[in-house]
């Protein structure tokens, strides 16, 4: 018979929690033994600098793809990313503290996804707009910005697309966040005459506004977290913003997930001056200044065709010189170091007045990481 068997329910519950407490500091042993390692490795990287970067994302998203398919216990699946992200950014702190510019105050969406990518050991500094993060980046005041892209909702954020024609600032990797907006305010909802936010979610709960709210005044600001700061300031007055923001600036949730799509998604990028490797599973984003000529965008399509590449987005922007000229922003399936997407560049070439890469970087699309997990669960 078991010895555990014979003991009473208290002596048996201490019994586990010892258990638990030794776990825990052979746990912390093994985080400080990949410290040191780490360190050693940094040294290394600071000696040589062909070492290797101190930030590669498919390498964390290497290591946490292995974890999963390695995991056959009883830890969750699903929560291995979160908590080798932060066992990783810490670790990666003792290297070299690497400091990331997102759109402030902090509590945004933008620093959420900032968090999300880099964890909370490295060092963020909040900017008041899309074109000052691109800056700092460009002066060396950050080695890493992170940028809205794109919307499921309202589609291409101008501004981000916008400075990518006049930088020369890489997308070096990707995240996606999922948006739920709450409605704050410390005043009763028949109270409230002004509503703060940042006009991305105005629009995106725009339908939901116009039912409980269609005589209130909207007033658009930088960004989310700096709406709720106002209205955490100003009576009779709500915002649009984060739990984050409602837990930092003490604001009552009113209304919970007012956006008009449930499925409401939001894909950052990570700006920066380096280039990441082909990893197998890779996107690259570039911008073509097509001829003015009938047939001229789609003839600057066909090498794409002509190689079998898959082309996953396409949106036109002015050039802003000429009145009526257009620039387009493409992406596609596949890294620019692949000889099948260098012979359709470079036949691409012949079709436009100008091509800018923006980057190649792993494609880190929520629905595919969501499959592989599953499936990873599945052969378990």
């Amino acid at each position: 018979m078991n010895q555990s068997d014979t003991q009473a329910p208290e002596e048996k519950l201490q019994s586990l929690r010892e258990i638990i407490d030794r776990t825990d500091r052979e746990i912390l042993d093994l985080l400080n033994k990949r410290a040191k390692v780490v360190l050693e490795v940094g040294s290394l990287k600071k000696k040589n600098s062909k070492a290797g970067k101190f930030y590669v994302p498919h390498r964390e998203r290497d290591i946490f793809e292995k974890l999963i398919q390695k995991n056959s216990g009883d830890f969750p699946t699903a929560a291995i990313p979160a908590v080798y992200r932060e066992i990783i950014s810490a670790c990666r702190s003792l290297e070299t503290p690497l400091n990331i510019g997102y759109l402030g105050p902090p509590s945004s969406y933008c620093h959420a996804a900032a968090l999300q990518k880099f964890g909370t050991s490295a060092t963020f500094f909040p900017y008041d707009g899309f074109s000052s993060i691109f800056r700092a980046v460009e002066k060396g005041e950050c080695h890493y910005g992170v940028v809205a892209f794109r919307n499921s909702t309202q589609g291409v954020i101008t501004e981000t697309l916008d400075n990518f024609q006049r930088s020369e600032l890489n997308i070096y990797a990707e995240t996606y966040l999922d948006i739920h907006h709450q409605f704050l305010s410390k005043s009763a909802a028949e109270e409230i005459k002004r509503i703060y936010t940042h006009g991305q979610a105005f629009a995106q709960c725009q339908e939901w506004l116009e039912k409980h709210f269609p005589d209130a005044e909207y007033r658009e600001v930088s960004s989310t977290s700096f709406g709720a700061e106002k209205a955490s300031q100003e009576p009779g007055t709500g915002a649009i913003a984060s739990d984050l923001a409602a837990q930092m600036y003490d604001l009552p949730v009113l209304f919970s997930n007012i956006e008009d799509r449930s499925h409401n998604t939001t894909r950052f990028v990570i700006i920066g001056y380096d280039s990441e490797q082909p990893t197998g599973r890779d996107k690259t984003s570039m911008i073509i200044h097509v001829k003015n000529q009938p047939g001229a965008l789609f003839d600057s399509l066909e090498p794409f065709r002509k190689t079998g590449i898959n082309l996953t987005h396409i949106d036109s922007r002015p050039t802003k010189e000429e009145r009526w000229e257009y620039l387009f922003f493409i992406e596609f399936e596949g890294h620019r170091e692949e000889s099948r997407v260098q012979k359709a560049l470079a036949d691409l070439e012949s079709h436009c007045l100008h091509v800018k890469l923006l980057g190649s970087y792993a494609d880190e699309d929520r629905k595919k990481e969501v499959e592989y997990v599953h499936a990873s669960t599945d052969r378990e």
